[in-house]
């Protein structure tokens, strides 16, 4: 209303108040055509001489068509004051009742998008979840597959060195058959005679061919008393239940 003074407003802010209203109500009193910022403006400026910006002005302007319900549309229709006065205070309540509507409208749709915005955190929470489990999952499965690629390659590996020791005791057999019952041989007479499937199978394992290779054969046969026994360099026979003895 415009007596009395608010917190927080100077005594000349109070003043430049005041003296608006009162400018307003004269104005509205003389039945002008528009109470506007402009006519008030000047009314204030040469009836009370108060000075103050555009701003300051147009702001106590609104402060009154607000607390007077004052509405030019309505003041010019020629409707009786006390009509025109319950239309224009009718207008307040609707526009009031309007921005309450929206007001609750518009704290409806926060709230609903909150509760969206809540449910996609939680979906996107629980997918990070599984996805840290499904990564748990696969950090596993690459151990295990590390771990079964490295048994595999020690199976390999021992069948491998199965494999080798299977076809030179093949081959020392086969020494074995070609030495004469009583006899020793030249080591470069029994490499020719020894079976060309052993030759070509040879070429799968460590080693070159030839007649060191088979010394070596015979030579750790000899070292563990099996199969052969050595005559001289290089000259070789089977093995005799004497030469354990010896």
């Amino acid at each position: 209303m415009a007596g009395g003074t608010a917190v927080g407003r100077t005594p000349d802010d109070e003043r430049r108040r005041r003296a608006v209203f009162q400018a307003a109500d004269d104005l509205r009193a003389e039945g002008v055509e528009s109470v506007s910022l402009r006519t008030v403006w000047a009314r204030v400026k040469r009836d009370h001489g108060v000075a103050g910006s555009n701003q300051t002005i147009g702001r106590y302007y609104a402060e009154w068509t607000a607390d007077r319900c004052y509405d030019p549309a309505i003041e010019q229709s020629g409707m009786p004051k006390s009509v025109s006065t319950r239309l224009a205070k009718a207008g307040v309540d609707l526009w009031a009742a309007a921005q309450a509507e929206a007001a609750m409208i518009y704290q409806r749709d926060r709230q609903r998008m909150e509760a969206e915005i809540a449910g996609e955190r939680k979906l996107r929470e629980e997918a990070l979840a599984m996805l840290d489990a499904r990564e748990a999952v696969i950090d596993a499965q690459r151990n295990e597959l590390a771990w079964y690629a490295t048994e595999l390659d020690r199976v390999r590996e021992h069948l491998s060195l199965v494999r080798s020791r299977a076809f030179w005791r093949r081959v020392a057999q086969e020494i074995w058959e070609i030495l004469p019952e009583r006899e020793a041989m030249h080591l470069a007479d029994i490499v020719p005679r020894i079976g060309h499937e052993f030759v070509r199978e040879a070429e799968d394992y460590p080693g070159e061919w030839g007649v060191d290779l088979i010394r070596g054969v015979m030579d750790q046969r000899i070292k563990f008393k099996k199969l052969f026994a050595k005559e001289g360099a290089a000259r070789y026979r089977r093995r005799r239940p004497e030469d354990d003895a010896a």
